[in-house]
């Protein structure tokens, strides 16, 4: 009995396997640098369609868009930013209209494009993985609720005129006296004839007089100070 020749059985079964595997390695690493790509597209669009919603209309009291300033401040980032990120091979903004329950709006609407390389995909002949990005933006009154288009309630500040200000109501200082004792009355002093002068020798020193005393007598510890009364004059 002759043995059948069975070399090179298992090939076919290796190649699909390794196929197998080398596309799932493909999912895997360019698929999640493709979701990368998506984020950073929708990150450019959502960006340059908020810099063109900031061209709005002042004296329009909906803050409606101003349409070339708000094309212009989209399409400037735009430039700035292909010109700093390669990947972003495409950012084109435009004017659309939304229709709202309180009436009727433009917004900037921004269509970004972001190409990478891909790395494993490339062997079955996806070479450049592409994604695409877009985002809307117009300017909203208010802050209680997102896209509400609600008309702002509120009035415009007044501008007062330099030297037309109000000063506003003037309210009374508080002034706080603290409690104090009235100085009394100095006694008069009444002079008092000497009946028996003193005389004095030759050389002799005179005897000094004894120190006055002190006027207003002192108070004691803890006692309110004397009230200072202005000197005539002053």
């Amino acid at each position: 009995m002759m043995r059948r020749d069975e070399r090179g059985s298992i090939t076919p079964f290796v190649v699909i396997v390794s196929l197998g595997l080398v596309m799932l390695a493909g999912l895997v690493i360019d698929g999640g640098r493709q979701l990368n790509a998506k984020g950073r597209a929708i990150a450019y669009a959502q960006e340059a369609a908020r810099a063109g919603s900031q061209a709005v209309d002042v004296a329009d009291p909906r803050l409606d868009l101003v349409p070339a300033l708000a094309m212009k401040a989209a399409n400037a980032y735009c430039d700035q930013a292909m010109a700093a990120d390669p990947h972003l091979v495409s950012c084109r903004p435009s004017l659309t209209t939304i229709n709202d329950p309180a009436g009727v709006f433009k917004a900037v609407r921004v269509t970004a494009s972001v190409e990478v390389d891909a790395i494993i995909l490339g062997i079955i002949g996806k070479h450049v993985l592409h994604t695409d990005g877009v985002a809307l933006a117009r300017p909203v009154s208010g802050i209680t609720s997102p896209d509400s288009g609600k008309v702002t309630e509120m009035s415009p500040p007044s501008v007062v005129p330099p030297g037309q200000e109000s000063p506003g109501p003037l309210e009374s200082p508080t002034v706080s006296v603290s409690p104090c004792v009235p100085v009394p009355p100095s006694p008069t002093e009444s002079p008092t004839p000497d009946p028996k002068p003193t005389k004095t020798k030759k050389g002799d020193k005179p005897t000094p007089s004894s120190s006055p005393t002190p006027w207003p007598p002192p108070l004691p510890p803890g006692s309110p100070d004397y009230c200072v009364t202005p000197s005539p004059g002053s």
